[in-house]
């Protein structure tokens, strides 16, 4: 199973669409400022799985939670938009929540840099911003229980 990370589009959406595109993935996550974004996804790609959750951009965003608790393939995914953990100023209260929800993942974004590792069990990631100059995505592949990370970048030569 692949599932692609986005986070941090900024109505920037056609980074989005590209790197689904390059990556034909299983089912999008979206970690928010900009979730509704993910309706471009929807439209294109009508029957992709898709999980949103909300930034704090995301003001108005009722319809959409602050977070999620995913399965995928036996793997449990925690993922956050981020500011609520304070992310920006260290990954320690993200940990303990993924470890209390006995996760193997938690998706994080908010910073607008990317992050992939994985700490004592727990893989962090964090695909930076798809929206801006240098945009970004994450890749979390899961096959029979294992679980591999990455972050790429949007623009790059490998097509």
């Amino acid at each position: 199973m692949k599932l692609l990370v986005v986070s941090d589009s900024h109505r920037e959406t056609e980074h989005m669409l590209l790197a689904l595109r390059r990556e034909r993935p299983d089912a999008v996550i979206h970690l928010g400022d900009h979730a509704d974004d993910a309706d471009a996804i929807a439209r294109e790609f009508p029957f992709l799985p898709l999980c949103r959750v909300r930034g704090n951009c995301d003001y108005f965003d009722d319809r959409t939670p602050e977070q999620a608790l995913l399965r995928w393939e036996g793997v449990k995914l925690l993922a956050v938009h981020g500011h609520r953990y304070g992310v920006k100023g260290g990954l320690l209260r993200l940990q303990y929540a993924a470890r209390e929800k006995e996760a193997q993942i938690a998706l994080f974004g908010h910073t607008h840099c990317a992050y992939c590792e994985a700490l004592d069990g727990l893989w962090l990631l964090n695909p930076g911003a798809c929206g801006g100059f240098m945009p970004t995505y994450g890749i979390v592949e899961i096959q029979d229980g294992a679980v591999e990370c990455c972050v790429k970048e949007v623009y790059t030569e490998e097509a």
